[in-house]
């Protein structure tokens, strides 16, 4: 008989076997171990043992999952009007189906518990604040379609496509900024800096992004003026598993008056040329499949799709709008 019940601190060790025992995909860093899980999960300070479902088989484990919250509009705390079951992690089992399944009941059990009128299914960046790093690479991209196993959980409750996401990679070796007559205007009017570990925006940009090497690259005019900056990481642990230093892409904003200028991947050339002088060889950004204007911009510096990943829905309790809060 399955067994449930809620996170225990005696727990991790059994969690980091269960991970490295479930087939996630080339995007779920392997080999887990409670550290890493502690690092990522843990010592978040919004973690609530109460979201992290576990399953046992007897004095087996045979299955966990995680369901939490994203911020509020301002970044200042968390809003649990919309929660999301980010993982659903079930090894081989005869009961594989059935595990999971309870999982997700009662998660989603604790997210109403909670106060959520939305029921998304997998993480995004605006939602859940977990795993970075552990599942899906740069990013968080909602559910992998490498991780066939855990869709077909999703999709026997009922929850619906909301996003599509697109993982994206380029090699950096020999990487060039493209060079043309917009690229040298800008060229003559702006200045970009590099800063290691700097001061984050928010509590939740400190609250997700602690624990990582972050480095932000501003573009600034020449009155000293911050007109674009670009955040990137150091894409540890899964690029030691892949066998290449790698730089995953969080985030680029272009102040609101001098969008559509090109100053978007001007910086974005400058920044992996910068990397890639330092040996980093290989960058990822994941970017929602209705953002084609991202996607062609990426597409341009040479980004090739390697995986897509989905957010899902439950049934109709999110509208376009909230669909739109959750998604980049």
């Amino acid at each position: 008989m399955i067994e449930y019940r809620c996170f225990r601190n005696g727990d991790p060790p059994r969690l980091a076997d269960v991970w490295r025992s479930t087939d996630l995909g080339p995007c779920g860093f392997q080999p887990m171990t409670s550290a890493w899980l502690e690092s990522s999960v843990f010592s978040k300070p919004y973690f609530d043992r109460e979201g992290l479902i576990v399953a046992f088989d007897g004095d087996r484990t045979v299955g966990f999952a995680h369901a939490a919250f994203g911020p509020t509009a301002d970044h200042s705390g968390i809003d649990t009007s919309i929660g999301t079951t980010m993982l659903v992690v079930v090894p081989p089992h005869d009961h594989h189906a059935a595990i999971g399944d309870g999982l997700l009941a009662r998660c989603e059990a604790y997210l109403r518990q909670r106060g959520a009128t939305t029921i998304m299914g997998g993480a995004s960046q605006e939602l859940g604040g977990f795993y970075l790093g552990l599942y899906g690479g740069s990013d968080l991209p909602g559910i992998l379609d490498s991780s066939p196993g855990m869709k077909a959980v999703f999709q026997r409750a009922g929850y619906l496509e909301a996003a599509r996401i697109a993982v994206m990679r380029r090699p950096l070796a020999g990487f060039r900024p493209p060079v043309g007559r917009s690229q040298l205007a800008i060229r003559r009017m702006t200045t970009v800096r590099a800063i290691d570990e700097p001061a984050r925006r928010n509590w939740w940009e400190a609250a997700t992004t602690t624990g990582i090497a972050l480095r932000r690259y501003e573009l600034r005019d020449e009155a000293e003026v911050l007109i674009a900056s670009a955040d990137f990481w150091d894409l540890r642990p899964q690029a030691t598993a892949w066998g290449v230093q790698a730089t995953g892409l969080l985030r680029v904003d272009v102040e609101g008056g001098r969008r559509r200028q090109g100053l978007a991947s001007f910086l974005l050339a400058e920044s992996l040329h910068d990397q890639a002088q330092e040996g980093v060889g290989l960058a990822e950004v994941h970017l929602s499949e209705v953002n084609e204007a991202a996607i062609k911009l990426f597409f341009k510096l040479g980004f090739e799709p390697t995986g897509h990943g989905t957010l899902y829905r439950k049934g109709e309790s999110v509208s376009a709008s909230n669909a739109d809060n959750v998604t980049r």
